[in-house]
């Protein structure tokens, strides 16, 4: 981002990238003379490098769709992504950080952690008191306390069996459990397989296999290497590979496997996802995304919709659905500049045969022409400049310089002379003379000892350095002896027009503010800098009431050149600071059944019936935030949310269920640190005008509720002037004046500069052609034929016709063929003649284009033997005698 307070030569302006991002080149550069110089800086992403081993240990990332194991090879790793550090079985985290976050290219927190062994604690048991109890057991069994507990008598055989079958504990210790023990208390008995020392090992527990991967139409699953189980499908070990059909795509990338690894799979169990859709890129205009959708990607069955910038029309589908990962459109929507629509000119017409309610298309000019009386009210052409004209109104005004009778007072004016008045009419005195002027006695300067002035003599005075530069004079003739004008002041002229210069002197807006929205009206002002007319009130919000807070004015008046009050500023809350403790929270706005909107002056405008959820952000762990309301109307539910894809750790909420009018008011979210952030709620029935009916105009709603949006479209291919979509603000307006649908049609060629060139014009409508001509001597260069364009005018270049330089096409020889084929031969070129192989030529075979533009001959015949001996013969046959 570009970070300028002020524009004026001498000033510098910062360069400042977004997280994730390093500046390269220069972070400042310097305003001189209009003109920004220095080299431009770039943001190029930065990426964290693998942190290293862990050892006895291992690396986790986490992504979009799980945990995965992260190798060396993965280099991109972009800011905000997070890994977890896990240690392999038996060794547990003694110190360090249990995961990091990339956060600017290095991981933070950067020292890794360790693994140690996890060592269990050993049961100690003294092996006589254990041996006491389970005689004691055994003497009650015997005795009859417990009919199904039977003692087992050792024979010396069994004593040295249960010898030989003694196992060696981990501290060299003999067990010398009995058989009747084993009996009693169930011991577990050895496998029978032998270890690297040659002793009996103990069986362990299989293990669990993973969960089943379902049998859908959409999934081929292939086994690449089967477990260690034959009767178990998914087995421990087993790796599979998965095929998906059209329309899916699996969850483990291309030609990856997923392998059963004690119970679980990894990376991820096997499946085929429906696969989202990439949102393209639409130059001058941008989409509006479902509330769950990322910034690229949209889920199967959502919809987006497309919008132009103020200046630009859309083309081509206004919305697009997303299907399989593919959009149902059959094409994408592209936004084009928008044509302008002619106004009368009064006392006044167009030239080259345009009229008013014709349209052109953006940056095409027209000129025009005013009636006697009346000059224009600019010399330079009108331009189209998307949909707007410039200059604005042009029309027609009456000529200031023609002379009316009566005026005393003239600015800018030449120093007339009005012709001595004849006859014997008494003469005036001299008149007074006024302080701070130059008098003039017809058109000379008046001297001191002037004592004359007969019947007709006309006095100018002029001030002297007006303050506005103007040149403000006035004039007084003298008839029959007397003084006819009126005597005015320098002083008391130059002070009005000052006053009046001043009260109307216009005032220019900077818009660059980040995260703040100024607007007209219901306008938003988009451009960089606007100049706006004095008493001109403008308004100001963030960009987002919730995320943003706001210091300055809501309103500024253009008073006498300057805005008045303070620059309205927007900050970001906790949520763009990392939560910081220091930073007021954020509030995230959410609504279900009714429409809520953000007002030009920074209030929520909710449409009642409306479920509104308002989340003040905070970090559970270190406290509650608590609401605070401005009225007593009733209680409303708060806390934690528990909604499905919410953060029950960091969203606090306050619900108003079924909005009516008496929700209205503020409510203040405060957290444990005092900070706080308010949100002025207003519940009203917002309604826009209905829509009218038009001329082939269709729209897709006449919903004229809050927040509606309708597309706007022509019937039968005509060209739709004005917005294509259309908005219900906050204020009860539409955001565009409702389109109409016209047919764009370009200028007629009557008069074209080349006057040897004609002009057939076969269709004035978009798509219709011109076909081209010269008059007779003349040839043709350049194309034969024009296309009217979507912008309204025809596709250029126009030919132009050259002067004697060529011959026309001379014509078809029948049965025969000719060396060159062209529409027109230059002065000398000569074209053969040649027949086929059964005919014979009649004629000359070959022709010239002379100086005059004519062949030499005429073109030859290609005829049989049998027509040529009847034609001979025809031709030398006489009458007899």
């Amino acid at each position: 981002m570009v970070i300028a307070p002020k524009t004026d030569h001498g000033m510098r302006a910062l360069f400042k990238c977004k997280d994730g991002f390093e500046l390269r080149g220069e972070n400042t550069t310097l305003c001189q003379y209009g003109e920004w110089v220095g080299a431009s800086a770039t943001c190029i992403e930065v990426y964290c490098p693998f942190p290293g081993y862990v050892e006895n240990g291992r690396v986790m990332l986490v992504g979009s769709m799980g945990i995965y194991d992260y190798r060396p090879y993965v280099k991109k790793i972009t800011n905000n992504k997070q890994i977890m550090y896990e240690c392999e079985k038996n060794f547990v985290l003694s110190s360090g950080p249990p995961g990091a976050t990339c956060i600017g290219g290095h991981w933070s927190p950067s020292e890794l952690p360790k693994c140690t062994p996890g060592q269990h604690p050993r049961i100690r048991s003294k092996r006589e008191a254990r041996l006491r109890r389970l005689r004691r057991r055994n003497k009650r069994a015997l005795s009859g306390q417990n009919s199904q507990a039977m003692r087992k008598q050792m024979t010396k055989s069994d004593k040295d069996k249960d010898k030989n079958n003694a196992i060696d504990t981990k501290d060299g210790r003999r067990n010398q459990q009995t058989e009747e023990e084993d009996i009693l208390m169930g011991a577990i008995g050895p496998t029978g397989k032998k270890g690297k020392n040659g002793k009996k090992k103990f069986g362990r527990k299989k293990s669990t296999p993973c969960e089943e991967i379902p049998d859908e139409p959409q999934i081929e699953i292939i086994i690449e290497k089967p477990g260690k189980d034959d009767n178990v499908t998914y087995s421990n070990g087993v790796v599979v590979k998965i095929n998906c059909s059209e329309g899916y795509q699996s969850n483990l990338g291309t030609d990856e496997a997923a392998k059963c690894m004690r119970g679980r799979w990894k990376p991820v169990k096997p499946a085929c996802v429906i696969p989202p859709c990439v949102v393209p890129l639409l130059s001058h205009g941008s989409y509006v995304l479902p509330s769950n959708a990322s910034d690229v990607e949209i889920q199967h069955n959502e919809t987006i919709h497309a919008s132009c910038i103020e200046g630009f029309i859309i083309q081509g589908p206004p919305s697009l659905s997303c299907s399989f990962g593919q959009w149902t459109a059959p094409s994408l929507p592209e936004c084009f500049p928008a044509p302008c629509s002619l106004p009368e000119i009064s006392n006044g017409h167009y030239t080259s045969g345009y009229r008013a309610g014709l349209t052109i298309g953006n940056g095409s000019t027209v000129t025009f022409q005013c009636d006697n009386e009346y000059v224009p009210s600019t010399f330079a052409p009108i331009e189209c400049f998307l949909g707007i004209l410039l200059p604005r109104n042009p029309g027609c005004k009456r000529d200031p310089h023609l002379y009316v009778a009566g005026s005393d007072m003239v600015r800018r004016g030449e120093i007339g002379a009005i012709d001595d008045l004849s006859g014997l009419r008494g003469s005036c005195s001299p008149p007074s003379r006024v302080s701070g002027s130059l008098v003039y006695k017809n058109g000379v300067l008046l001297q001191d000892k002037e004592k004359n002035f007969p019947d007709g003599t006309e006095v100018t005075f002029n001030c002297v350095g007006s303050i506005m530069g103007e040149s403000i004079s006035w004039r007084i003739a003298c008839v029959d002896g007397q003084w006819i004008g009126r005597s005015l002041s320098c002083e008391d002229i130059q002070n009005s027009i000052a006053a009046v210069a001043k009260d109307n002197t216009s005032c220019i807006f900077a818009n660059n503010e980040p995260n703040v929205l100024g607007y007209l009206g219901d306008k938003q002002i988009r451009e960089e800098n606007v100049e706006f007319a004095a008493d001109t009130v403008l308004m100001f919000r963030c960009i987002d009431i919730g995320k943003y807070q706001m210091t300055g004015s809501k309103t500024r008046k253009c008073v006498n050149g300057e805005w008045d009050g303070d620059k309205a500023t927007c900050f970001g809350l906790n949520q763009e600071n990392d939560y910081a403790f220091e930073k007021p929270p954020t509030i995230l706005l959410r609504h279900q059944l009714g429409p809520i909107a953000q007002s030009n002056d920074g209030k929520l405008i909710v449409y009642p019936g409306t479920i509104l959820h308002m989340e003040c952000l905070w970090i559970r762990r270190f406290g509650t935030p608590k609401w605070n309301i401005s009225h007593e109307y009733r209680k409303y539910p708060e806390g934690w949310t528990s909604d499905p894809g919410r953060d029950a750790q960091l969203e606090y909420r306050l619900s108003i269920f079924h909005a009516t009018k008496d929700d209205s008011g503020t409510y203040t979210c405060i957290t444990p640190t005092r900070h706080t952030h308010s949100i002025e709620v207003v519940v009203k029935a917002v309604h826009c005008p209905p829509l009218p009916s038009r001329w082939n105009l269709i729209y897709s709603s006449t919903d004229t509720r809050l927040n509606t949006e309708v597309n706007c479209s022509c019937e039968h291919g005509n060209s739709l002037i004005g917005a294509p979509q259309l908005l219900c603000l906050p204020s009860g307006n539409w955001s565009y004046p409702v389109p109409s649908c016209e047919s764009i049609e370009c200028p007629d060629l009557s008069n074209l500069s080349d006057p040897n060139l004609r002009a057939a014009i076969l269709s004035r409508h978009v798509g219709g052609q011109v076909l081209f001509s010269c008059t007779q001597g003349f040839g043709l260069s350049g194309p034969s034929q024009a296309t009217c364009l979507p912008t309204g005018e025809w596709a250029q270049p126009f030919p132009s016709c050259s002067g004697v330089q060529a011959c026309s096409y001379p014509g078809t020889v029948i049965n025969g063929k000719m060396s060159a084929v062209k529409f027109y031969y230059s002065i000398g070129e000569e074209v053969t003649f040649t027949c086929y192989p059964d005919k014979i030529m009649e004629g000359s075979p070959t022709i010239r284009c002379l100086k005059n533009a004519k062949w030499s001959s005429s073109v030859p015949l290609c005829l049989s033997s049998y027509s040529l001996r009847r034609n001979n013969t025809n031709l030398g046959a006489a009458p007899a005698g």
